[in-house]
Protein backbone atom coordinates (compact mmCIF):
# COMPACT_ATOMS: atom_id res chain seq x y z
CA UNK A 1 0.00 0.00 0.00
CA UNK A 2 1.37 3.48 -0.76
CA UNK A 3 1.12 6.37 1.21
CA UNK A 4 -1.01 9.33 -0.06
CA UNK A 5 -0.59 11.87 2.61
CA UNK A 6 2.29 13.49 0.79
CA UNK A 7 -0.12 14.43 -2.19
CA UNK A 8 -2.86 14.87 -0.19
CA UNK A 9 -1.08 17.44 1.67
CA UNK A 10 0.39 19.20 -1.09
CA UNK A 11 -3.18 19.05 -3.08
CA UNK A 12 -4.36 20.69 0.09
CA UNK A 13 -1.38 23.50 0.65
CA UNK A 14 -2.40 24.26 -3.80
CA UNK A 15 -6.58 24.58 -2.90
CA UNK A 16 -5.93 26.71 0.32
CA UNK A 17 -3.21 28.97 -1.49
CA UNK A 18 -5.61 28.73 -4.73
CA UNK A 19 -8.39 29.96 -1.79
CA UNK A 20 -6.27 32.82 -0.39
CA UNK A 21 -5.11 34.30 -3.58
CA UNK A 22 -8.98 34.35 -4.62
CA UNK A 23 -9.91 36.07 -1.66
CA UNK A 24 -6.57 38.78 -1.92
CA UNK A 25 -7.85 39.39 -5.43
CA UNK A 26 -11.25 40.43 -4.04
CA UNK A 27 -9.75 42.22 -1.20
CA UNK A 28 -7.38 43.94 -4.14
CA UNK A 29 -10.55 44.54 -6.40
CA UNK A 30 -12.17 45.88 -2.83
CA UNK A 31 -9.05 48.25 -2.05
CA UNK A 32 -8.67 49.65 -5.70
CA UNK A 33 -12.19 50.80 -5.84
CA UNK A 34 -12.69 52.24 -2.38
CA UNK A 35 -8.84 54.14 -2.86
CA UNK A 36 -10.62 55.34 -6.38
CA UNK A 37 -13.51 56.68 -4.60
CA UNK A 38 -11.15 58.22 -1.97
CA UNK A 39 -9.42 59.89 -4.77
CA UNK A 40 -12.06 60.90 -6.19
CA UNK A 41 -13.01 62.94 -3.28
CA UNK A 42 -10.02 64.34 -2.35
CA UNK A 43 -9.52 65.68 -5.80
CA UNK A 44 -13.08 67.07 -5.51
CA UNK A 45 -12.17 68.68 -2.31
CA UNK A 46 -8.97 70.09 -3.57
CA UNK A 47 -11.07 71.56 -6.37
CA UNK A 48 -13.62 73.04 -4.00
CA UNK A 49 -10.19 74.79 -2.13
CA UNK A 50 -8.72 75.81 -5.18
CA UNK A 51 -11.98 77.73 -6.01
CA UNK A 52 -12.73 79.29 -2.49
CA UNK A 53 -8.64 79.93 -2.86
CA UNK A 54 -9.52 82.04 -5.90
CA UNK A 55 -12.60 83.32 -4.76
CA UNK A 56 -10.46 85.11 -1.75
CA UNK A 57 -7.72 86.23 -3.71
CA UNK A 58 -10.63 88.20 -5.94
CA UNK A 59 -12.49 89.37 -2.90
CA UNK A 60 -9.09 90.70 -1.15
CA UNK A 61 -8.02 92.48 -3.96
CA UNK A 62 -11.82 94.35 -4.07
CA UNK A 63 -10.85 94.69 -0.24
CA UNK A 64 -7.63 96.51 -1.34
CA UNK A 65 -9.52 98.53 -3.93
CA UNK A 66 -12.00 99.45 -1.38
CA UNK A 67 -9.01 100.24 1.48
CA UNK A 68 -7.28 102.40 -0.88
CA UNK A 69 -10.36 104.32 -1.68
CA UNK A 70 -11.22 105.04 1.97
CA UNK A 71 -7.39 105.95 3.15
CA UNK A 72 -8.05 108.50 0.33
CA UNK A 73 -11.56 109.83 1.53
CA UNK A 74 -9.54 110.04 4.76
CA UNK A 75 -6.87 112.00 3.56
CA UNK A 76 -9.43 114.76 1.75
CA UNK A 77 -11.54 114.67 5.64
CA UNK A 78 -8.41 115.04 6.97
CA UNK A 79 -7.58 118.49 4.85
CA UNK A 80 -11.38 119.82 5.53
CA UNK A 81 -11.03 119.24 9.62
CA UNK A 82 -7.59 120.52 9.12
CA UNK A 83 -8.36 123.76 7.18
CA UNK A 84 -12.03 123.81 9.31
CA UNK A 85 -9.78 123.96 12.49
CA UNK A 86 -7.18 126.67 10.69
CA UNK A 87 -9.89 128.86 10.31
CA UNK A 88 -11.70 128.64 13.72
CA UNK A 89 -8.08 129.50 15.09
CA UNK A 90 -7.52 132.05 12.60
CA UNK A 91 -11.06 133.68 14.37
CA UNK A 92 -9.89 132.95 17.38
CA UNK A 93 -12.95 131.02 17.96
CA UNK A 94 -10.52 128.16 19.10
Amino acid sequence: MTDDRGHLDLTRQIDDLQKEIEYLKKEITILHENYSIEITDKDRRIIDLMNINDSHKVTNGDLRVLNNQLLRENDKMKEVIDKSVSKLRENGEI
